[in-house]
């Protein structure tokens, strides 16, 4: 009997951590109903007057990377103490890319086309990252080290914590990608025969390369992982006044050679999603804007 007990206080205990831990997983990121324009009023505000940046995180609870890059950004000792120092972090709930577009419009960043998006913003709100706010789509597969440097670039006055950072070029290596040029070529073809007015090729060719430089910081995460390596894209390390220790965008380039990907098929089937989801929502009673 006393066997027994004892077992059954250790399985109550474990099934209670376990319990635990689901609900912090299951805990809400990106809270949906969340008064997505008044927490970046009060970001802004808040970056303003503590001399900061804000970073507003735009992604979703059903999103992998999404909940990756924000347990990277609250875990990591090196990324929260970054953030604390020099950042104000909002996370901005966009559903299937449809809800709170209006809060990246005002960034001059015309839509979600993946998630994560990031937006970092002076207290003015102006926006400091331009394009490659939609570099993020593989933020949980992203070398901490390539996280780090890229948010110090964007911080004032701040440097990371090492300064051995081996360096990669993420234009160079996403342009390697198959998938990539295969993309562009379509684009190109599609516009040549009409099937493409201007305005549809320039917002594919932004997915496109956002995609593919999201890819290539996969890639990174790949290479710092087997090599056991810090690594950064090497124009934040060159905006940082940082030489790369070795540069690994031949390595790169080999890790995500053979990821196969239709760009614009998925494209296509990401704007079906958000249609779909914006039907649903008109069509809920329950749903607060």
């Amino acid at each position: 009997m006393k066997i027994v007990l004892i077992l059954t206080a250790v399985l109550a205990v474990m099934f209670g951590a376990i319990a635990l831990a689901q609900d912090a997983h299951d805990a809400a990121f990106y809270p949906e109903n969340a008064d997505a324009a008044a927490m970046v009023d009060a970001a802004l505000a808040q970056a303003r007057d503590e001399d900061k940046q804000a970073l507003i995180v735009f992604g979703a609870d059903w999103c992998h990377d999404s909940r990756g890059l924000a347990s990277k950004l609250d875990d990591d000792a090196r990324l929260s103490a970054l953030i604390e120092d020099h950042y104000v972090l909002v996370r901005v709930d966009v559903g299937q890319r449809h809800r709170n577009q209006d809060q990246l419009a005002r960034f001059g960043v015309s839509e979600s086309f993946g998630t994560p998006t990031l937006v970092i913003s002076d207290g003015a709100g102006m926006l400091q990252n331009g394009l490659t706010a939609h570099d993020w789509r593989t933020a949980d597969s992203a070398a901490l080290s390539d996280v780090a440097v890229y948010l110090s670039r964007y911080a004032d006055d701040a440097e990371p914590a090492e300064r051995d950072v081996a360096g990669a070029d993420l234009d160079a290596a996403a342009q390697t990608w198959p998938p990539y040029g295969q993309a562009l070529d379509e684009i190109d073809t599609r516009l040549a025969s009409g099937e493409m007015s201007e305005a549809e090729a320039a917002r594919a060719r932004i997915y496109a390369r956002g995609m593919a430089r999201s890819i290539a910081r996969l890639g990174m995460g790949r290479v710092a992982e087997a090599q056991e390596v810090e690594i950064a894209d090497s124009a934040d390390l060159h905006a940082l006044g940082m030489a790369p220790s070795d540069d690994l965008t031949a390595a790169v380039s080999a890790q995500i050679s053979d990821i196969e990907f239709d760009l614009l098929a998925r494209l296509s089937s990401q704007d079906a999603e958000t249609t779909d989801a914006m039907a649903e929502d008109a069509a809920s009673p329950q749903r607060v804007e």
